[in-house]
């Protein structure tokens, strides 16, 4: 079939798809987010795009993964991961765009003007995944209804985790497109390289005396699935040194359990401990050691129960060893948690490198660089320029910035304080690498990393082999700096793009009435605790949440909460009363 015939195909096939959404859609941070009974007419239309992109790079594999992440179960998204495993070019995201929003009868003269260079004998190749969600598989048919109308091949991987989906694309065009939709077992590949890889480095580790358990909360989704896979291989282990995985919050059948009162993202913004089902409340005991993922398994926290305030201090390397005393009281049921969120994965990441290349390079010239947005905590800042001396970067919300900027540096760390994080490695440092011994510290970094997008999964296997490298417990870990208290304002409103902030999303631009509110704010807490540059705060519209607007604002440590909660009203009032009508509901955390 000519390509001619083939978009003839497609333009009567569309016309039985309609975009249920009157609403312009818009390519975010997540690709399309939406209710996913908004979706129809969406997943069709990114078939043909992903097989128009494969197109555009000579046949290469784009992927699609169906996924809200975070979001509650009603929800839905698609995004296209480009060759390389990576997120869409943004170059090509208006092009996204403008297709979605087409109209039928534009749709022959769309194609005209974007598909004019192609052969007829070319055939795409789409990397099709989902989430364990009620809507997803309805999705991926469409989709594959899409990429069949333009004679494309659909390897279809069915249930996997976000960052595995980015991950295969990656591996099926490093060993050649394959040519048939039958694939090899790739989760196997996966699972057998990371989980062989770190057994293989925890043996070598000599201070490394006994198995490490860890309690993982799973959100009910498809990471349960995968990490189960590797809970499987670590317990068919031989040898004293082992990590041991209790799964929690494993009921993926139930769909309307997923990401509700449990993962990363619930822990992070309530500081409080995972509601488990079945119920086991005995089982968030301290000290516990204690991780959650959210619904696909891109972002990692690791959390500890608590029952008595802990404020740890900061220090140099000899005072942080074993020796610390735990604080709290072992044995009781705990309801809130403190968290070792993505800045603190950052610092420890940068705290490992900065030592390992101490010993094993004499180049001076080598960039360690940390990402981070508006979100991350003063207090991590600080510790990284002050501490490690590294080099420190603010960007824009999304994985996007934050990875496109950690391309500039030798080891580009970046992780948002919510746990979606990754480390770059530069080619000179790659090749590096492969000069080293196969146990040598900074090769089996580099061997535990997907660096194709941040992976929860394989994340766990760098946090828990850095800290037996250093031989660190939590206390050690948590004792690199205090956080700096901080609030949470969720607003749901009813466009979001009423509000316009600067690059770095730091400062609102409108309405400017705002940011005055915000900055007087500011000014008040830096006048009750008598020292200027203590606290911060922004607003911002959400990426990945299609109504919600965020607030954010950190505190001197000794600012007492009556205080802060009072700035806060005094906020929440001026919300109020610029968008009267477009409030639906407001909640502080």
């Amino acid at each position: 079939m000519t390509l001619d015939e083939r978009f003839q195909k497609l333009g009567t096939l569309l016309q039985g798809f309609k975009i249920t959404d009157s609403s312009l859609l818009s390519y975010g941070t997540a690709g399309f987010r939406l209710p996913a009974d908004k979706l129809g007419g969406v997943a069709i239309r990114l078939g043909i795009l992903a097989c128009i992109r494969s197109l555009n790079l000579r046949c290469r594999a784009v992927g699609i993964m169906i996924t809200a992440s975070h979001n509650p179960p009603c929800d839905n998204g698609m995004k296209l991961v480009d060759p390389h495993g990576g997120m869409l070019d943004a170059e090509w995201e208006p092009v996204v765009v403008s297709f979605i929003n087409c109209r039928d009868e534009s749709i022959s003269k769309w194609l005209s003007e974007h598909c004019c260079n192609f052969q007829d004998d070319q055939l795409p190749h789409v990397v099709l995944g989902f989430d364990t969600r009620e809507s997803s598989p309805a999705l991926a048919n469409e989709v594959k209804q899409g990429v069949n109308v333009m004679h494309g091949i659909c390897h279809e991987l069915g249930l996997v985790t976000t960052p595995q989906l980015h991950y295969f694309v990656q591996y099926i065009n490093s060993i050649g497109n394959l040519c048939s939709n039958q694939l090899v077992d790739l989760e196997t590949i996966y699972v057998h390289h990371f989980a062989e890889r770190f057994t293989t480095a925890l043996e070598n580790l000599q201070s490394c005396a006994e198995s490490i358990h860890l309690n993982v909360d799973c959100a009910h989704g498809v990471g349960s699935k995968v990490l189960e896979r590797f809970r499987a291989y670590f317990s068919s282990v031989k040898g004293p040194r082992r990590l041991i995985l209790h799964l929690y919050n494993t009921e993926t059948e139930n769909k309307e359990l997923l990401n509700q009162n449990c993962g990363a993202d619930f822990v992070k913004i309530t500081l409080n401990a995972p509601k488990l089902t079945p119920p086991n409340e005995q089982s968030i005991m301290y000290p516990d050691r204690w991780a959650t993922i959210d619904g696909d398994a891109d972002r990692l926290i690791y959390f500890r129960p608590i029952f008595t305030h802990y404020s740890p201090s900061s220090g140099d390397d000899n005072r942080l060893n074993n020796d610390v005393k735990e604080l709290h009281l072992p044995g009781a049921v705990a309801q809130q948690v403190e968290l070792l969120d993505g800045d603190r994965i950052s610092c420890l990441f940068a705290h490992f490198l900065v030592k390992v290349l101490k010993s094993v390079s004499s180049d001076r010239n080598l960039t360690i660089g940390v990402i981070q947005t508006a979100y991350a905590n003063s207090a991590s800042t600080r510790y990284l320029t002050e501490h490690l001396h590294v080099s420190v970067v603010c960007v824009p919300t999304g994985v996007k910035h934050l990875h496109h900027a950690a391309q500039s540096f030798d080891f580009g760390i970046y992780f948002e304080a919510n746990g979606h994080g990754t480390v770059l490695f530069s080619k000179h440092i790659l090749n590096f690498a492969e000069n080293l011994n196969v146990n040598n510290p900074l090769r089996t970094f580099i061997d535990l990393t997907n660096t194709s997008i941040g992976d929860a999964i394989t994340d766990i296997l760098l946090v828990e082999y850095t800290l037996a490298w250093l031989n660190w417990s939590f206390v050690n870990w948590f004792s690199m700096y205090a956080d700096l208290p901080s609030k949470q304002l969720k607003v749901t409103v009813a466009n979001r793009d009423l509000i316009k902030v600067t690059w770095d999303e730091r400062r609102v631009t409108s309405p400017i009435e705002l940011q005055i509110a915000i900055d007087e704010a500011v000014q008040q807490a830096d006048k009750l605790v008598g020292k200027i540059g203590t606290s911060c705060a922004f607003v911002r519209p959400s990426g990945t949440e299609n109504t919600i607007k965020q607030f954010n604002v950190q505190f001197f440590r000794n600012f007492s909460i009556s205080t802060q909660n009072s700035i806060m009203c005094s906020f929440t009032s001026l919300w109020w009363a610029l968008f009267p009508s477009r409030n639906t509901l407001s909640s502080t955390y």
